[in-house]
């Protein structure tokens, strides 16, 4: 008998400490009328254009969480956030989300207060080098890194793994990473190999001058992070993540929204038809078709923004195709 009364204690307690918790994000959203996302400059990822606009994959993937939950798509404010303060500025709420680059790790995802919703993005870290550099890997290389990564961990083993001399330059940001390598105050830069991609593709008088290398030496899964004290954004950011890869392999987008027929329930539900869905998570029934009308499916969003840095889907295809793009029904 003892035992149950504990247990019904204990299982009281537990349930009296959920209210607390859920909701606590969206309604810092919806009365500040904005979602805050953080980014890191990446070029094609997160950012600002020549207009001063933010732009961008995870820009565009922030502006879903907005038109889900705030019915506007614009109702944005992005900030630029480094790897090292942006798990402070996501447990201070400062962010409500993440971006910039973020992987999955253990580490993050147990002892940051910080949860990792979706993959929105597969990666792995590279490298590029200057064409005349013989070798990266020789005792009188220097290699550039951003600090406080999982790029400097991972480069920190690899070159014991080699036994390699080749000395690092740890910098604090990512401009400053390629602006040294530009500068040649090192010979090879790494990173993940999409952010390499993009830096060279974006510097067309560089092109000539700077080689991709074929190695690859970590998994890099990303996406965006949040805090792990709100059950209920965690659903919200999960699923605003999912409905533009599910619109995709649904045949979905915004150039055929007005005319696809409700043909089953995922459909109705994407196309903001079914009386009620939304309702679990504070939201009215047309928060998917919202965000397929305002940033399109997963593969618009990638050619809008990647496609023309010469970045091609490669494992970032759906599933279907040949890639590791897998959602969850939508029913």
């Amino acid at each position: 008998m003892l035992y149950r009364a504990l247990a019904s204690v204990a299982l009281t307690l537990f349930a009296l400490s959920l209210p607390a918790q859920a909701g606590q994000v969206l309604d810092r959203v919806l009365t500040r009328g904005k979602v805050v996302c953080g980014v890191d400059q990446t070029p094609g990822f997160g950012g600002f254009d020549e207009r001063g606009m933010p732009a961008g994959l995870e820009v565009d993937l922030c502006r879903a969480i907005a038109a889900a939950v705030l019915k506007n798509p614009q109702a944005i404010q992005v900030q630029r956030v480094t790897t090292k303060y942006k798990f402070h500025a996501l447990a201070e709420g400062e962010l409500d989300v993440a971006f910039g680059m973020t992987t999955w790790t253990f580490d993050r995802d147990t002892s940051m207060m910080a949860s990792f919703p979706v993959i929105t993005f597969y990666d792995g870290q590279g490298f590029m080098k200057w064409a005349d550099l013989a070798d990266p890997w020789a005792g009188s290389s220097t290699i550039c890194v951003q600090s406080g990564t999982t790029s400097a961990n991972n480069l920190a083993e690899y070159l014991t793994r080699r036994k390699s001399a080749a000395k690092v330059l740890a910098l604090s940001s990512s401009e400053e990473k390629f602006s040294a390598f530009a500068e040649r105050r090192c010979g090879t830069v790494t990173g993940d190999s999409t952010e390499l991609a993009a830096q060279k593709s974006r510097r067309a008088a560089m092109q000539p001058s700077w080689v991709l290398l074929d190695t690859i030496i970590s998994r890099e899964p990303l996406g965006p992070a949040i805090t792990n004290t709100d059950p209920e954004w965690f659903s919200i950011v999960r699923w605003s993540m999912l409905v533009p890869i599910i619109a995709e392999a649904r045949g979905l987008g915004r150039y055929n929204l007005e005319s696809v027929p409700a043909a089953d329930t995922e459909l109705r539900r994407l196309l903001g038809e079914e009386a009620g869905f939304g309702a679990n998570l504070h939201l009215d029934q047309a928060w998917a078709r919202r965000i397929i009308a305002s940033v399109g499916n997963y593969g618009e969003i990638f050619a809008r923004n990647l496609a023309p840095l010469s970045i091609v889907r490669g494992q970032n295809a759906l599933w279907s195709e040949g890639g590791l793009l897998y959602a969850p029904p939508l029913r």
